[in-house]
């Protein structure tokens, strides 16, 4: 089959999507999973390696080695669910059924992750730390695909990622008020087993039948009827499609930075910074932020695009993260929380852009090649993510016993030292390389409407052919 590998020219002003735009209430049924999906999320790469490693008998090294090997295994498993999700007949629900599946598999895995004891060992961590890495697969594959098919206008694309950013923040927030509303009963407002627990219920009380309303209320999209990709067109695709290779630039750069900074970050403010109990307050602080400045960031990427807004906003945010260290000399908790707030407002499109901008390189893909890969590509995507936080905070972990440092306990000046590379020299230097790609991203707004247009007319040319 001949591929067009060109990009369409610029210039073109009209969108021929003729869809109507999903209702608002359709938008908040179907990013309502993701409140409860987003008590996985950053735990699961923050809080429970660190919880895991100064609670129980998993060591950091142990830690570091399961994270790594999870990811090999995901390797096999990501493009499998993307390849079957695609192939899942329409009669079953392509995305729905997948879905649904995710919702029930996690439920299992966060009640037993969740809730160690002073005795749990390796075995117990890795196998259900890799069930809910499953799971959040089973679920953030299908998830992605369904939101981009739900519209295919770059504006409303955005609009989509907008409120499920909006509810993830808000599921984030939850999850960080939760040792602050048991303090009473635990004494602290740090991380506590009581704390993990109480999300787990919360997890499994919400995440299945949220998921459930989702099916019913909220329509498939737009599925395109094109045949389906063999294997050997899935490789092609990757291989030659060059907006996909730029958006992989920027996730690849941005998932080992993040995995990095991410891994450690609890390290960092309870044990060097020395202010462990202000970590729920820090992230109440920057969810708030993060929700209060969607709307914003919402409309800056409909005037400026998705990919110069995702650019600048990383820019600014890693120009701007050496300023902690100041925080002992100037300011304590208030400019620490105050650095926060700054943090969580530059990380907003972070929300909002990634998937829309894939859901564009989607399109890319079905107008030079006629067939529907949507599921593979969103999958290929998941696996890339997962793999480079994976290797970004497998790299950190190992740093910091290379260093000999020990989480909660006395540490050498090398040590700390250690601690810094890991926390901001090394991702640093990753976010320059992501903010790069980003900028030169090449899919624009109006580059979008024409690619648009010639899925229109291929669709139209293959109606009345059939």
């Amino acid at each position: 089959m001949a591929i067009d590998t060109t990009l369409p020219a610029e210039g073109a002003q009209s969108s021929p999507s003729t869809k109507k735009k999903p209702s608002i209430r359709e938008l908040f049924i179907f990013s309502f999973p993701n409140l409860p999906h987003s008590f996985v999320v950053l735990p699961l790469n923050i809080v429970i390696p660190q919880f895991y490693a100064a609670h129980t008998k998993v060591t950091l090294l142990q830690i570091a080695a399961m994270t790594t090997g999870s990811r090999i295994l995901d390797a096999v498993l990501d493009p499998t669910i993307g390849y079957l999700c695609d192939r899942t007949p329409d009669r079953l629900g392509r995305r729905k059924l997948w879905v649904f599946a995710a919702a029930l598999v996690c439920s299992v895995a966060i009640f037993f992750l969740f809730q160690p004891n002073a005795q749990t060992r390796f075995l117990y961590y890795g196998v259900w730390s890799f069930l809910l890495y499953f799971g959040f697969s089973l679920f953030e594959i299908p998830r992605a695909a369904w939101t981009a098919e739900l519209s295919r206008d770059y504006v409303q694309r955005s609009r989509i990622n907008t409120y499920v950013a909006v509810l993830t923040v808000v599921g984030s927030l939850i999850f960080w008020l939760m040792p602050i509303a048991l303090s009473h009963f635990t004494g602290t407002m740090a991380i506590t087993g009581t704390a993990l627990t109480g999300i787990a219920w919360l997890y499994v009380a919400l995440m299945p039948a949220s998921v459930l309303i989702a099916i019913i209320f909220v329509p498939s999209g737009d599925a395109p009827s094109h045949r389906l990709a063999t294997l050997r067109e899935l490789f092609v695709s990757l291989r030659t499609n060059r907006p996909l290779w730029y958006y992989c630039g920027i996730i690849g750069a941005w998932g080992l930075s993040q995995g990095a900074f991410l891994s450690v970050s609890l390290i960092f403010i309870s044990d060097y910074m020395h202010m462990a109990s202000a970590y729920p307050l820090m992230m109440i602080v920057f969810f708030v932020a993060q929700g209060v400045t969607m709307p914003p960031w919402y409309r800056a990427v409909a005037k400026f695009g998705k990919h110069r807004v995702w650019a600048f906003s990383m820019f600014v945010d890693v120009i701007t993260r050496p300023l902690v260290l100041l925080i002992p000399f100037l300011g304590g908790l208030p400019m620490l929380l105050g650095l926060t707030a700054l943090s969580a407002v530059l990380n907003a499109p972070a929300y909002i852009c990634p998937y829309a901008v894939l859901g564009d390189v989607v399109d890319y893909d079905l107008m030079r090649t006629r067939v529907n890969k949507a599921g593979n590509i969103f999958a290929f995507n998941t696996l890339l993510i997962k793999v480079t936080m994976a290797i970004g905070a497998g790299l950190s972990f190992t740093a910091l016993d290379l260093f000999h440092y020990h989480v909660g306990g006395h540490n050498t000046s090398a040590a700390q030292t250690g601690l810094l590379l890991c926390y901001l020299v090394y991702p640093a230097l990753l976010y320059f390389v992501a903010v790069i790609f980003a900028w030169r991203f090449p899919i624009t707004a109006n580059r979008h409407r024409a690619i648009l247009r010639r899925l229109t007319r291929g669709t139209a040319t293959n109606s009345s052919v059939t």
